[in-house]
């Protein structure tokens, strides 16, 4: 694994415990903290949710660079919460806020998906990274719903998903725990997540990112990829099945297709 899909596992991992807001058990009524969440996501917006103690310096200066980095974005909108207030404690205990130093950051894709905590300082470049694109949002999303995920990138005239992959995701043992997100290997506003993701964007063929909770690549593969390597591979991750006698955990040795 190269340093850079170590580095995208381990933002994976990080955030991975936090538990998307439609996860949340019922409640009577929204606080103001989850309206305002529930609202910028109806309007397409990551929400920055901002997490306090009281309004000392730490708080003022976070505060300070969420405002001034985010004022003239159209995608983004800061919801403060203190952490003693009862009425949020829905909101808290998604991120178990109690528990990280404050003050800190959490930021809210528009689907759900966590893309970053911060907890005590933040940067104008850590927020600006933060508004992940939409098919990280979808990655991250899945793999906090505890999904294994298959990415697809496919070149600008290519849009079938590789045969592997769909004969992956129709096992009756994966079928209801797979996510496959299809992207345009050229697509400008998904450059950067691929070039996390060490995935060519200039290759002819479909390029296979295999993933798995909490944040684990489990590598990159050709168009060429078979159902029995994903296989394979996932059981050798130890993230098949409970069965030790599953027919992909015997056959985790197998020879896995070639990675690009």
């Amino acid at each position: 694994m190269t340093k850079n899909t170590q580095a995208l596992a381990l933002a994976f991992m990080l955030i991975a415990g936090a538990l998307p807001l439609d996860h949340q058990a019922a409640a009577a009524e929204l606080s103001a903290g989850q309206q305002a969440v529930q609202s910028n996501a109806k309007d397409g917006k990551f929400s920055f949710v901002l997490f306090y103690r009281s309004k000392d310096s730490a708080t003022q200066s976070m505060q300070q660079v969420l405002q001034s980095t985010l004022a003239n974005r159209q995608d983004a909108a800061i919801v403060s919460v203190q952490i003693s207030d009862n009425r949020e404690q829905a909101l808290i205990s998604q991120f178990d806020a109690t528990r990280i130093p404050m003050p800190a950051v959490a930021v809210l894709a528009p689907n759900g998906a966590i893309a970053s905590v911060f907890p005590q300082r933040v940067t104008p470049q850590h927020l600006t990274a933060a508004i992940v694109s939409p098919a990280q949002a979808e990655c991250l999303k899945a793999l906090q719903d505890q999904k294994i995920v298959v990415l697809c990138a496919h070149p600008e005239k290519e849009k079938a998903v590789p045969a592997g992959v769909t004969q992956f995701q129709n096992d009756a043992l994966f079928k209801e725990r797979t996510k496959v997100v299809t992207v345009k290997a050229n697509d400008p506003a998904e450059a950067r997540f691929l070039q996390q993701l060490r995935v060519r964007t200039d290759h002819p063929t479909s390029i296979v990112a295999f993933m798995a909770p909490p944040g684990i690549m489990l590598g990159l593969y050709n168009e060429n990829v078979t159902h029995s390597i994903l296989a394979q591979r996932l059981a050798a991750a130890g993230q098949c099945c409970d069965d030790k006698n599953c027919k992909h955990h015997k056959s985790a040795g197998g020879k896995q297709a070639p990675r690009r």
